[in-house]
């Protein structure tokens, strides 16, 4: 099996096959090359102009031979990048391990919530209990878009898609865009209602409007997350001890659908793509360049489009061609 991180695009060339079994990267940095796999999957990862520090990762597990579900994640960071190089290395053994039960549904929330729970662990050692609980500290978070392909037992394709935050997953079927993903923002009025309901203070709401953009506790501008412990419900199960929550959570939206034969593109990325280009007019862009137009050149030319209407955030994209 053949694992690829977005920092491998700085040692491969665009449509190099992997030679490797297993080739991991300890750290993501500002990539300029994309990492391409004979034509099927391209990727790539760019610091934002208007960001100090790169906080996206990205992570793709295949099996040249097929037997083996293939995964695909992006994850966007904020309040630091540890979070999203914990799921960028950790996260698939642990969905992995979930997914041997016969409901996909199932255990991708399982392995959402395990997963998310390793991210809010107070440190160990003997000055463990001194430091911040979180990894990479309290307020050290991520969003997170992810796909597996899994055959049936019937012999049918399948795509599990889900997201905590608004990093999403969209398909191209038939030339037409289709999110499979859910936008978590504290401004959605399902979201806003279900913090609300952890409130113990209700004359004073959770979810506040600050300059414009409505926040969770006045801070995070996303409703669902992994990490950010200082916004989770949490205790240290001692009684009178330290407990938290503002009705954060990292509960996924998750899609399972059978691929049909006029599916063409799977294309997963955090929301600096988003904010600026709709769900179509990607499709159109991906589909209009033809099959023989490598996958980096799509991929760079979607960032570009990206980059020149605004977006100054950090910007990760995978795009898996079906057909």
């Amino acid at each position: 099996m053949a694992m690829v991180n977005a920092a491998m695009t700085l040692n491969l060339q665009a449509g190099m096959p992997l030679k490797n079994s297993s080739v991991r990267a300890s750290r993501l940095a500002s990539v300029k090359k994309c990492v391409e796999f004979e034509g099927k999957y391209g990727a790539l990862a760019v610091k934002g102009t208007g960001r100090p520090n790169m906080e996206d990762t990205l992570s793709i597990v295949v099996d040249p031979k097929g037997k083996e579900p293939a995964f695909f994640g992006v994850f966007d960071g904020h309040g630091g990048i540890a979070v999203a190089d914990l799921l960028k290395t950790g996260f698939w053994p642990v969905y992995k391990n979930q997914l041997s039960g016969s409901d996909p549904v199932r255990a991708t929330e399982s392995a959402y919530y395990e997963f998310d729970q390793l991210t809010l662990a107070q440190p160990k050692g003997l000055f463990g209990g001194m430091r911040e609980r979180g990894v990479g500290g309290s307020r050290c978070g991520a969003t997170a878009a992810t796909v597996v392909l899994k055959q049936s037992e019937d012999g049918q394709q399948k795509i599990i898609a889900a997201n905590v935050g608004d990093a999403r997953v969209v398909l191209a079927r038939g030339g037409n865009a289709i999110q499979l993903t859910f936008d978590h923002k504290p401004d959605v009025e399902e979201e806003r209602k279900r913090i609300e309901k952890k409130n113990p203070v209700p004359k004073k709401p959770l979810v506040v409007n600050v300059d414009g953009t409505w926040r969770v506790g006045g801070l995070l501008a996303l409703s669902r997350a992994f990490g950010d412990v200082y916004l989770k419900d949490w205790t240290d199960g001692k009684l009178d001890g330290a407990r938290g929550g503002f009705g954060l959570t990292a509960e996924p939206h998750v899609t399972v659908k059978t691929l049909l034969p006029e599916d063409e593109l799977i294309i997963l990325a955090t929301d600096g793509l988003w904010e600026k280009i709709s769900n179509q007019e990607v499709v159109d862009f991906c589909t209009s360049a033809g099959k023989e137009q490598p996958l980096d050149t799509t991929i760079k030319g979607l960032i570009k489009l990206a980059q020149d209407r605004g977006t100054t955030d950090d910007i990760s994209i995978v795009i898996v061609r079906l057909s």
